[in-house]
């Protein structure tokens, strides 16, 4: 597919076609990487990191798997190995 390149402010850019950023998942404001290889450009969706974290530990509290690993206070032995 052809496109051409714009100016858009003080820089250039291209209209991506509507089906190319619903089959790749791309909306209005979401970060994106953008490389260069000679002369190719290729623009990917970042990864998403923390996916899923929230509804996980949400699982964690209901199940009661989210006890504290380490108690909130040290005994003196290990005090002394600090």
């Amino acid at each position: 597919m052809q496109a051409r390149i714009t100016r858009i402010g003080t820089s250039l850019g291209v209209i991506i076609p509507r089906h190319i950023t619903r089959e790749g998942g791309f909306q209005k404001g979401v970060p994106v990487d953008i490389s260069l290889d000679n002369d190719k450009i290729t623009i990917s969706k970042l990864p998403e990191v923390r996916k899923g974290w929230a509804e996980a530990f949400a699982a964690y509290a209901r199940e009661g798997e989210d006890e504290v690993a380490l108690p909130d206070f040290l005994d003196t032995e290990a005090l002394d190995l600090i």
